[in-house]
C-alpha cells in the first residue's frame, strides 16, 4: 500500500469513530415521540385552561360554582372526561390529575 492511501484510510477510520453514531431512523422516531409528547401536553394545557374559563363564565351566569363536572359539561354543551381532573365545586378549582 502507498503511504497517501494508508493515511487516507487512518483519516477515514478517525472520522467514522468520532462521529455520532446514532441511528438517523433512530433519532428521527425520537425527536417524533417528544414532539408528539409536547403536543399532548400543551393541549392538556389549553384543555385545562378552557375548563377554567368556564367555570369562571358559570360562576359568572349563576352566582355559583358548578356542583361538578358533570353540570359544567351541561353548561358548555361540550363532552369532558372527568375522569382527568380534580375539582373542588366549593372554591370553582379544577386541577389535572
Amino acid at each position: 500500500m502507498n503511504r497517501s492511501l494508508v493515511i487516507f484510510l487512518l483519516g477515514l477510520l478517525f472520522v467514522t469513530v468520532s462521529c455520532d453514531t446514532k441511528n438517523p431512523v433512530e433519532q428521527y422516531g425520537t425527536t417524533a415521540v417528544k414532539a408528539y409528547k409536547d403536543t399532548q401536553q400543551s393541549a392538556s394545557r389549553a384543555d385545562l385552561h378552557n375548563l377554567q374559563e368556564a367555570i369562571k363564565a358559570f360562576h359568572v351566569a349563576n352566582d355559583r360554582y358548578p356542583k361538578d363536572l358533570k353540570e359544567l359539561e351541561n353548561f358548555t354543551g361540550s363532552p369532558l372526561d372527568s375522569s382527568k381532573y380534580d375539582y373542588d365545586p366549593s372554591q370553582g378549582t379544577i386541577t389535572q390529575k
